[in-house]
């Protein structure tokens, strides 16, 4: 014997993104490279401004020696600038005679070397990085400056930039040190900000993955944020579609188990009655029996499966402008033809045109569904009474008839399914869908349906209408 295995859930695909990894790469390439030009910028202006503050003090001493070369001989330059003595290693100037390329003068500091004049097609004055006598960098500045005898000689004064080189650098680490320190921050709040919503999602996931569908439906969103609320929205949106076709197939179910029973009872009584009998004619009876039984069963399940479509939206509307009296007139002879209207009188009361706008297939069997039931229902020699008149809001149908086993408390009941007055069942001619049907169809077109019991005269009211003149 082979045993039948419950179907699987299909497997996850094997492969699938971070969002964790994904949110720390992209942070990581953005917050980087934010800083990382910024930094760039930083350090244009950091460069900038040193080499602004030396070139003006550059100048600053060139205009200092100029004057002192002007005024005073130069061999005693050195005693009245003594940043200018042998033991300094900071400043050092040459003074050239631009004629011969001589050198005229040299700072003490300079212990004999001579100064580069540097890119001598720049002009004067002109800025440049030297290599100062003592092997250190530095920093000069090549000028004309006049001379006693109204001569002019071209002076280079330098001054060292370690200190200002060590100062850049500390500047620059302690950049790339705040850049990577704030990256990492940066990246670390987000991830864990990240992370808190995953497991707020997790926890949710675990709710979802404990619904079933014999619960009822617990919407969730209570506590999300309000950036997933349309999410959560979306998804309690699809659980309730998710819940009502359940629903709907229960129901459905349901009903069909109902509404089978009795005529597959009457089938089986008939068939056995047929084989044990062997008079022609009752056999032929309980065949006939069995084939209303089985008309029953069809007309039954055909209305199930056209409310389940209704319900569920399988069956688009096609709304289309109709005579509404000129309809009435042609159900009524076929409404008519049934065995119970011949005890009863239909009494009409139609305007000559009434147009509006609707489905007509849907209307037709809402409208011969209330008459069949008035017809049905209704007690020999009752007159039934249709009506259909306007009134401020549009087109009003009302379909009468006595109903004298009804109360009032009976009203709410009318449109369940299979809900009779009495307990017995319905007959081979009602299924108990009648007003079921009817109720579900003028739902799936909007159409208000009500029903009043006064002086043991059940009224079925249809509209409004909107009248298309």
């Amino acid at each position: 014997m082979k045993l039948l295995s419950r179907p699987s859930l299909p497997a996850p695909p094997a492969a699938s993104w971070s969002l964790q990894r994904r949110l720390a790469l992209g942070l990581v390439l953005c917050i980087g490279g934010t800083f990382a030009v910024l930094f760039l910028a930083l350090e244009y202006w950091i460069d900038q401004a040193i080499y602004q503050r030396m070139d003006t003090s550059l100048m600053q001493r060139s205009a200092a020696v100029s004057r002192v070369l002007q005024a005073l001989d130069a061999t005693t330059l050195h005693m009245l600038m003594p940043e200018y003595e042998p033991s300094g290693h900071t400043e050092f100037f040459t003074l050239f005679d631009p004629e011969s390329g001589s050198v005229v003068l040299r700072s003490p500091s300079s212990a004999g070397a001579t100064l580069p004049l540097g890119p001598v097609e720049q002009g004067t004055p002109r800025y440049y990085d030297v290599t100062l006598p003592d092997g250190h960098a530095g920093r000069a500045l090549a000028t004309r400056v006049p001379v006693s005898g109204g001569r002019f000689h071209t002076l280079v004064v330098a001054t060292e930039r370690e200190d200002w080189d060590r100062t850049e650098r500390r500047v620059h680490w302690a950049l790339v040190g705040g850049i990577a320190l704030a990256t990492v921050l940066a990246t670390c709040l987000a991830l864990y900000l990240v992370r808190r919503v995953v497991v707020f999602l997790e926890r949710t996931g675990t709710v979802v993955g404990n619904l079933r569908a014999d619960q009822p439906l617990q919407p969730l969103g209570g506590d999300f944020p309000r950036e997933l609320r349309p999410f959560v929205d979306a998804f309690n949106l699809g659980l309730h579609h998710l819940y009502s076709a359940i629903e709907r197939e229960r129901r459905f179910a349901s009903d069909v188990a109902h509404e089978l029973r009795t005529p597959l009872a009457e089938i089986r009584t008939s068939a056995e009655s047929a084989l044990t009998d062997p008079d022609p004619v009752h056999t032929r009876q309980a065949l006939q029996a069995a084939i209303q039984s089985c008309l029953r069963m069809q007309r039954s399940v055909d209305t199930l499966l056209l409310v389940a479509r209704l319900e569920s939206g399988q069956q688009a509307l096609a709304l289309d402008p109709l005579d509404l009296a000129a309809l009435v007139r042609e159900l009524l002879p076929l409404c008519q033809r049934q065995p119970a209207a011949q005890t009863v009188q239909v009494q009409t009361q139609l305007p000559a045109a009434a147009w509006i706008q609707s489905d007509q297939g849907i209307l037709e069997r809402i409208i011969s569904n209330l008459l069949r039931n008035a017809m049905e229902y209704a007690p020999v020699g009752d007159t039934i009474d249709c009506r259909l008149e306007r009134s401020n809001a549009g087109w009003m149908l009302a379909i009468t008839n006595t109903a004298p086993h009804l109360q009032a408390a009976d009203l709410e009941h009318l449109g369940v399914r299979f809900w009779r007055k009495d307990s017995e069942g319905g007959t081979a001619h009602h299924a108990g869908l009648g007003i079921a049907l009817a109720f579900a169809l003028a739902q799936a077109i909007g159409l208000p349906m009500h029903f009043v019991l006064a002086h043991n005269r059940l009224t079925a009211t249809l509209g409004p209408w909107a009248p298309l003149v």
